[in-house]
């Protein structure tokens, strides 16, 4: 891992996190069509051939797990643990219940608007799967859906050996989830996105998962809508005093185990502190049970940066937008911080807490694109439904500005549209 001097090298360090996620994206975007052009052209043939090549099917399977199957793979779950995924599900549904929009009626001069949310009717939420099982994605993808009133919540989610991990199924009993799927990776996203063999069209797609399956959210948009851009997780630690270096290994680890494709940093003041850090890295990898993901992690997208000016370093933070960010020292320089996904605030609040049992949401905008979106919320759910009355007067006060509107714009019909409704309003 190369240590940053962020006055000396701001551009490369900016180049060396931002090229690089270019970089990636393009590597996979050709793979991404293939499978595409694949699922697009043979269906769900080519569904159950990729599930029996990635995911290690013995044999073919349905994609839709009977009701039989989801209760019987809850079953394997304690008690214990059915409790905690409850305390889960209760916080993030408390945390996300006041977030629905509010209807509005706005009034002028004989205009009337009236706006109020609608939800969509059908949303699939993707849980990822590939390398572990992830039962808080589902929580944290179903849970604003239901507040938000879809009728209609379908989960899908990679079968490693054609068996979805119990705590998926457990969790989606508690949730009142019946339609789950066992299809993962870019293919599920298009299926879904288009309808395929006995895989319905959904009307939005959300959760996270890797870079193939957010290249696949990007292509598909449009013709579905996405929750946002939920790639390959990130981590900025801005340090503004020296906090345990034992500490930010293991938060730099928490989100590095994600995938080998995880970016995570570490913005420090002292120089000291980064080499400590770096020694705490150095005795504590070796105990990770994914060992290998994370040192992959770090080796190719890990930085460490020192910094003497912290306006300098909060500049270059706003400008990568990271997923997460932790914040510790000085917390009133928060107020100068704009777009990460999240940011979690003081020696006591590690990202993994916001995984798991906060409340907030965990799925994100990854890859800079905190800088004009927000993580997952009740809203992205509904559609804004806007209703206009205008009367006799309005038409009396403004239809002549709007038809000289028109004329600026060389739009004739436009300005005779307005002309005929004005007509009618005088022989009333």
């Amino acid at each position: 891992m190369k240590v940053w001097d962020i006055e000396k090298d701001y551009d490369e360090l900016l180049a060396f996190i931002i090229g690089g996620r270019e970089k990636k994206r393009s590597n996979i975007r050709t793979a991404v069509e293939e499978i595409r052009r694949r699922v697009r052209g043979e269906g769900e043939k080519a569904l159950v051939e990729f599930s029996t090549n990635w995911d290690g099917w013995a044999r073919p399977l349905s994609l839709k797990l009977s009701q039989e199957e989801i209760e019987e793979g809850a079953k394997k779950v304690s008690k214990k643990d059915l409790a905690i995924l409850k305390g889960m599900i209760r916080n993030v549904r408390a945390y996300h219940k006041g977030q629905k929009g509010k209807k509005r009626v706005y009034k002028r001069n004989g205009l009337t608007v009236r706006e109020e949310f609608v939800p969509i009717e059908r949303a699939l939420v993707y849980v990822p799967g590939g390398t572990a099982p992830y039962p808080s994605s589902l929580v944290m993808g179903t849970v604003p859906a239901q507040l938000a009133g879809v009728k209609e919540i379908v989960v899908t989610t990679p079968a490693r050996n054609g068996e979805i991990n119990p705590y998926i199924l457990a969790a989606a009993m508690l949730l009142g989830i019946k339609d789950v799927y066992r299809l993962g990776g870019a293919q599920a996203i298009y299926a879904f996105s288009y309808g395929v063999g006995s895989v319905p069209r959904v009307d939005m797609i959300v959760g996270p998962g890797n870079a193939y399956v957010e290249e696949a959210k990007r292509d598909v948009y449009g013709q579905v809508g996405i929750d946002m851009l939920a790639g390959p997780t990130e981590l900025i630690i801005l340090c503004t005093e020296p906090f345990s270096p034992r500490a930010v290994a293991w938060d730099m680890f928490s989100q590095a185990e994600h995938d080998e494709m995880a970016s995570v940093g570490l913005f420090s003041s002292s120089k000291e502190h980064i080499y400590d850090v770096l020694k705490s890295i150095e005795k504590y990898v070796g105990l990770n049970k994914r060992q290998a993901i994370v040192e992959k992690a770090l080796k190719e997208n890990a930085f460490l940066v020192h910094y003497r000016d912290v306006d300098k370093a909060i500049r270059a933070i706003n400008t990568i937008a990271p997923e997460h960010m932790e914040l510790v020292g000085d917390e009133k320089q928060e107020k100068k911080i704009y777009y990460p996904g999240i940011i979690y605030v003081g020696p006591h609040t590690p990202v993994a807490m916001g995984d798991y049992y906060i409340g907030t949401n965990h799925i994100l905008p990854t890859g800079g694109a905190g800088r004009f979106t927000a993580g997952l919320s009740v809203d992205r759910f509904t559609k804004r439904k806007v209703l206009v009355k205008t009367d006799r007067r309005f038409l009396d006060r403004y239809g002549k500005n709007a038809v000289r509107l028109s004329e600026v714009e060389g739009l004739f019909a436009h300005g005779e549209s307005i002309k005929a409704r004005k007509e009618l309003a005088d022989e009333a």
